[in-house]
């Protein structure tokens, strides 16, 4: 598949997690704390979206022919530095990858509301940067 289409294929997987993160807004943190299944799904969700949204950095990385960056965080100095995202896109991808590795290797220490604040509040911002990066390709 070429670049491109890869790269939409991804920003539609990205949405589709967004679309399922949508159920568990406005969930009471009680339930999310007490429900084991219901608190299991969102934080899946999440990580898949968070996860999703990095590919998504490095597929465009590649599409634009920038160097290949060696970890997450390199990413995002790759594109400020290519001047695709401003400082304030950079600070929120910054705390997209802290709190994908938070997900991924840290799930002890998670704090139920972080993840709701970031379920109920800010998966828009996800959905503007993708929309954002649709524009550049």
């Amino acid at each position: 598949m070429p670049k491109k289409e890869q790269i939409i294929h991804k920003i539609g997987k990205i949405r589709k997690y967004l679309k399922l993160l949508a159920q568990f807004q406005g969930l009471d943190l009680e339930i999310l704390e007490n429900d084991l299944n219901t608190k299991a799904s969102m934080e899946r969700f999440l990580y898949l979206a968070l996860d999703s949204l990095i590919s998504l950095l490095e597929m465009f990385i590649s599409f634009k022919n920038y160097r290949k960056a060696g970890n997450y965080a390199e990413n995002i100095e790759i594109l400020l530095e290519e001047k695709k995202i401003t400082l304030g896109q950079s600070d929120f991808l910054h705390k997209v990858v802290g709190l994908r590795n938070i997900l991924s290797h840290d799930y002890e220490r998670l704090d139920m509301k972080i993840i709701k604040g970031v379920v109920d509040k800010e998966l828009v911002e996800v959905e503007e940067f993708i929309k954002y990066l649709e524009e550049k390709i």
